[in-house]
C-alpha cells in the first residue's frame, strides 16, 4: 500500500514538472519594454489678410532709409496687417496637452497660456517688418514639442485715413452759400480709419491757418473745440500719425477744392452786446423782412453795438450755416449773452437740437423770448416735453388760418397799465393754421386772442398764444404766433423793452 502511494506521488510530481517546463517552452519570457513617452505636436492656423503685394526686389523709403525685401518668407507673398487673429492646437499620442508657450519674435521670453486662440496687435515701429510667432505645446508629462509651430507675418504699415465726422460740418451744393459764419469758438469732429487698428494712432495734429505750426492732441481724441478765435477769415487743417510714423491725408475746413461742398470761406465774428437775435426762419434768410424788422427795433432800443445776430440756415437757404453739430457750440452761442430773442415760422426749425442748450441758458439766469409760430400742416407742433418752457397741451385754433388785420391780442401782465401798453394788434393778414398753447402748471398766461365775437377772424373763443415760465434763475416767454404780424399798435419795442428789462 505504501509502495503504491509513493509511486502515485512520484508520478504527479513528474507531471507537474513537465507541465511547467512545457509552459516555459511555448511561452517564453518577454524582453524588457523599450517604449518612451512621446511629446506633443503643435499646429497653427490663421486667415491671411493681405494689404500690399510684395515681390522680389521690392523696396520702400521709410524716413529716408531704403528697406529692401529680401527675406524668402515673403517673396511673392502679400504683406498683411498688424492686427492678427491666430488659433493653435496640439496633439499628444499618449497623453493630454495641458498648455502652450507663445513667443513672438519681438518678445524676450515665452509666455504660458491654456488658450487656443487670440487677437494680437503687433507693435509697429517701422513701415515694414516681419513678425514670427512660435507656439510650443506641453503635455501632462511636462514634455514640450521639440519642433514648435511657427508662422511669419510680413507686415507693411498702412497709413491712416482721416475725414470729418458725418454731418459735423455743414455741406452745401449752392454756390450762393459759400460763406460759413461763427462766433469766436468752433468745434470740429473727425473719424479715423486704419486697417492696422485704431490703437496704432498716436498723434492728432491741427493747425489754424498756418500749416507750419501744428498743435498736437493724443491719438485717441476725436474732437477739438477752438475758443477765442480772432475775428476774420480762417481755415482749419487736420492730419493724424500712427505709431510707425505714417501720416494721413490732410483735411481742412473749409476746403476750396472740395467736390462735396461749395463752402470756401469761414468768417469768425466777435459777439457784441447783451442781446442775441436768433433767426431760425429759413425762408426769411433771402430778403430778411422779419430779421430787418427786429434789427430796426433793437437799433432804437440798444443801438447797433447792443446786440448780435445768429442766422441758422436749413436745407434750402443759407445751407452753410445749419445748426451746429456740437451742443456745446449752441450753448456757448447763447451763454455769451443774457437775453435771447429766437424766432421761427412755418417750416422746420432747430428747437429740438437746441432744447438742452436753451434750458441751460434760462436756468442759468437768462431771459429767453421764444417766438415759435409753427403751421399745423407741418407736424412740427410745439413739444410739451421741452424743458425750457412748460406747455400743458396745444391745439390748432383755426380751420382756415384766417386772422384779419386789427384783431386784438389781449395782454395779461398783472397790471392794468402794463396790459394797456402792451396790448398787441394784428398788422398783416394771417393765413396760417397755427397753434394755441395751454399753460403748464408752472406757466402763466400772458397773451390770448380777443373773443372772436369782436371780429371776423376764423377761430373760436380766446385762444392762448403766449406764456411765461420761470426755469431756474431765468425766465422763458413762449409765443406761438409770429410777432412780425402783431405790430398793429406799433408797440413791439415796448414789449421787448418790458420782457428784456431794458431801461429807457
Amino acid at each position: 500500500m505504501k509502495t503504491k502511494l509513493t509511486f502515485t506521488s512520484l508520478f504527479l510530481l513528474v507531471f507537474v514538472l513537465l507541465t511547467l517546463a512545457a509552459c516555459g517552452l511555448f511561452h517564453p519570457k518577454l524582453p524588457p519594454s523599450t517604449a518612451q513617452n512621446l511629446p506633443p505636436e503643435t499646429h497653427i492656423s490663421f486667415f491671411y489678410i493681405p494689404d500690399t503685394t510684395l515681390g522680389p526686389g521690392d523696396y520702400w523709403i521709410n524716413h529716408g532709409d531704403t528697406v529692401w525685401v529680401q527675406d524668402t518668407l515673403i517673396l511673392g507673398l502679400d504683406t498683411t496687417v498688424s492686427v492678427q487673429s491666430v488659433s493653435w492646437w496640439g496633439d499628444d499620442p499618449d497623453g493630454d496637452v495641458i498648455g502652450y508657450y507663445l513667443q513672438w519674435s519681438y518678445m524676450d521670453t515665452p509666455v504660458f497660456t491654456q488658450d487656443e486662440s487670440a487677437i494680437f496687435y503687433l507693435p509697429l515701429r517701422t513701415q515694414f517688418d516681419i513678425y514670427s510667432l512660435s507656439v510650443t505645446a506641453i503635455d501632462n508629462d511636462s514634455l514640450q514639442d521639440p519642433t514648435p509651430a511657427i508662422a511669419s507675418f510680413p507686415v507693411f504699415n498702412s497709413p491712416p485715413f482721416v475725414e470729418w465726422k458725418l454731418n459735423s460740418i455743414p455741406l452745401t451744393s449752392r454756390t450762393a452759400d459759400s460763406l460759413h459764419v461763427s462766433f469766436t469758438h468752433h468745434s470740429f469732429y473727425w473719424d479715423i480709419t486704419d486697417i492696422d487698428g485704431q490703437e496704432t494712432i498716436t498723434d492728432i495734429f491741427y493747425a489754424l491757418d498756418d500749416t507750419s505750426s501744428w498743435l498736437r492732441l493724443e491719438g485717441d481724441q476725436r474732437q477739438v473745440m477752438l475758443t477765442d478765435i480772432e475775428p476774420g477769415y480762417h481755415r482749419l487743417f487736420l492730419k493724424v500719425k500712427d505709431i510707425a510714423g505714417a501720416k494721413s491725408n490732410i483735411i481742412s475746413f473749409p476746403d476750396p477744392n472740395s467736390d462735396e461742398s461749395k463752402i470756401t470761406r469761414w468768417q469768425v465774428k466777435t459777439p457784441v452786446g447783451d442781446i442775441l437775435i436768433v433767426n431760425d426762419y429759413q425762408n426769411d434768410q433771402v430778403v430778411y423782412d422779419h430779421q430787418n424788422l427786429y434789427k430796426g427795433i433793437f437799433n432804437d432800443l440798444v443801438g447797433t453795438d447792443g446786440y448780435s445776430v445768429w442766422e441758422i440756415g436749413g436745407a434750402r437757404t443759407n445751407t452753410a450755416n445749419t445748426v451746429p453739430y456740437s451742443p456745446e457750440d449752441i450753448e456757448l452761442n447763447l451763454s455769451t449773452f443774457s437775453k435771447v430773442f429766437w424766432f421761427t415760422f412755418r417750416g422746420a426749425n432747430s428747437l429740438n437740437e437746441s432744447s438742452l442748450a436753451l434750458t441751460r441758458f434760462v436756468a442759468d439766469g437768462g431771459i429767453l423770448f421764444m417766438n415759435n409760430a409753427q403751421k399745423a400742416e407741418t407736424n412740427s407742433r410745439p413739444d410739451t416735453t421741452w424743458t425750457f418752457t412748460d406747455i400743458d397741451s396745444v391745439y390748432s385754433y383755426t380751420s382756415s388760418g384766417w386772422v384779419f388785420v386789427d384783431t386784438k391780442i389781449n395782454a395779461f401782465w398783472d397790471n392794468t397799465e402794463t396790459d394797456s401798453l402792451l396790448e398787441l394788434s394784428v398788422s398783416s393778414f394771417l393765413s396760417d393754421r397755427l397753434y394755441a398753447i395751454i399753460p403748464g402748471e408752472t406757466s402763466t398766461l400772458r397773451y390770448q386772442f380777443e373773443d372772436t365775437e369782436n371780429n371776423f377772424s376764423d377761430y373760436t373763443g380766446t385762444p392762448p398764444v403766449m406764456i411765461e415760465t420761470p426755469i431756474g434763475d431765468g425766465i422763458c416767454y413762449y409765443m406761438s404766433i409770429p410777432l412780425y404780424y402783431l405790430n398793429g399798435n406799433s408797440n413791439l419795442d415796448d414789449l421787448f423793452r418790458y420782457v428784456f428789462e431794458i431801461d429807457e
